[in-house]
């Protein structure tokens, strides 16, 4: 039988032999201390476009600083980015990147190294193939119209929180093979408290707190997960879930309930949230720009048919470099954790092992050297013509790279495309001229006022 752990490998033990916290010997790198005790927390919270910016342009781009009482090393550049995403050394931690959130997601693929990750990897991979991906296709469809379908017209609401709940609606139906109906505002409620939690500062639990709040919605829908895995077992519904009970039975595989769990409870939170950023961003910023509305519509409307085939995707040229540009300006996270394994040297600087680094995504997203105008919306960057994301390998990783790529990327893609499709075939969408268009940025990138928008039959 195969393993899905490696905990006796050297590299598992060089990781179970760092102390739980990240080390402070950080003095001999360009520091930005911030305040005493909190450092920058606040400012990483509230403002962290501004932070990591002016750091970057007075620092260069390794530095140290600290936040939620760590010490932490930023790097803002996509030669990081290849070292620390493709990790051909083997010296960067995920699980230990991500600890501070590991409560929510403890044994996710996530929380997992090398071996242990390739391990778990595959069976979720099987989620993403062509043949699935074309069944969620059809579903997705028919879904969102009818969700949409249900929305106000012709006077203001909050777009957001109506893109979140139909996204949930579609997580819960291809995902977990339910038809949530009363139980989506419930669950809903348990997504929301569950990622207000992430930043908790104060990490006890209280009643009223956040973190109290995240701990229960994490159990709320592990719950939901536990009362049916062995319903599942017995089920042929072809499901996410329903095919990971099934595969967790497998020797190859070998996974127990609790890891079944914990891999669905992750991607239907990334499927849900990413996707709802994504989507309210790109709302966002077509009604900012009628002109890409007008230009998206058009291309839709060329296309056969009311849905929008799998097969099809890829000839929404126009689409997809709205969504590109969009993820660049606005990346689905704004930086990507990870915990050095061994000391290591870079541009000059050596940074010791068990260092708590940040990959600054937005920050290389939005350099100088690899876009021009960065923080212009400019779709045709992406141009056969321009080709302005060919300067660099890893000037763009809104999914991250290398083995812990986001395995849903290309569902988040179709997912977009054809609500835009379904969308701007029959509507527009428009704000109130003068909006403050501002957006927060952690723990997920989502517009702040909601997007109050007004949407109208064509």
């Amino acid at each position: 039988m195969t393993t899905s752990t490696d905990e006796s490998s050297p590299l598992m033990e060089s990781i179970a032999a760092l102390p739980l916290e990240p080390t402070r010997q950080l003095n001999h790198l360009p520091a930005d201390a911030g305040l005493p005790l909190i450092g920058r927390t606040y400012d990483f919270i509230n403002h962290p476009e501004i932070w990591v910016e002016q750091q970057k342009k007075a620092l260069g781009s390794v530095f140290q600083t600290s936040m939620f009482f760590r010490k932490v090393v930023s790097m803002c550049d996509a030669d990081a980015a290849d070292l620390i995403l493709m990790d051909k050394e083997q010296n960067f931690s995920s699980r230990l990147g991500w600890a501070r959130v590991g409560f929510l997601f403890s044994g996710g693929i996530l929380l997992r190294d090398f071996h242990s990750h390739r391990i778990h990897r595959r069976p979720l991979q099987a989620a993403f193939k062509s043949a699935t991906m074309n069944a969620y296709g059809e579903q997705l469809n028919a879904l969102i119209k009818n969700d949409i379908a249900q929305w106000p017209l012709d006077r203001t609401f909050k777009f957001q929180p109506a893109v979140k709940s139909l996204l949930l609606d579609n997580a819960a139906s291809l995902f977990l093979g339910a038809e949530l109906g009363e139980e989506s505002r419930q669950l809903n409620k348990a997504f929301v408290d569950l990622l207000d939690g992430v930043l908790s500062i104060v990490r006890k639990q209280i009643p009223g707190l956040a973190f109290h709040r995240s701990i229960k919605g994490r159990e709320t829908i592990a719950a939901w997960l536990d009362e049916r895995f062995e319903e599942r077992l017995k089920s042929d519904k072809t499901d996410f879930f329903t095919s990971l009970c099934h595969a967790s039975q497998d020797p190859e595989h070998a996974m127990s309930k609790k890891e079944v769990i914990e891999h669905t409870l992750l991607l239907l939170f990334a499927a849900h949230d990413t996707t709802t950023s994504s989507l309210s961003n790109i709302m966002s910023i077509l009604c900012q720009y009628p002109e890409w509305q007008d230009k998206l519509r058009e291309e839709c409307l060329a296309l056969d048919g009311e849905a929008l085939s799998f097969s099809d995707i890829g000839k929404l040229e126009q689409c997809d470099r709205v969504f590109k540009e969009t993820l660049r300006l606005v990346p689905p996270v704004f930086s990507i954790p990870r915990r050095s394994i061994r000391d290591f040297e870079y541009k000059g600087h050596r940074i010791p092992a068990n260092t708590a680094i940040m990959l600054q995504v937005y920050s290389i997203h939005h350099d100088e050297r690899y876009w021009s105008d960065p923080y212009k919306f400019d779709p045709e960057r992406w141009s056969p013509e321009r080709k302005e994301f060919k300067n660099h390998p890893y000037q763009y990783v809104p999914f991250g790279a290398g083995a812990h790529k986001c395995i849903g990327f290309r569902f988040a893609e179709m997912q977009t495309k054809i609500f835009l499709y379904n969308f701007l075939r029959h509507y527009k969408i428009s704000t109130k001229p003068g909006r403050n268009t501002a957006v927060k940025q952690v723990p997920i990138p989502l517009p702040k006022d909601k997007l109050p928008a007004r949407i109208s039959k064509l």
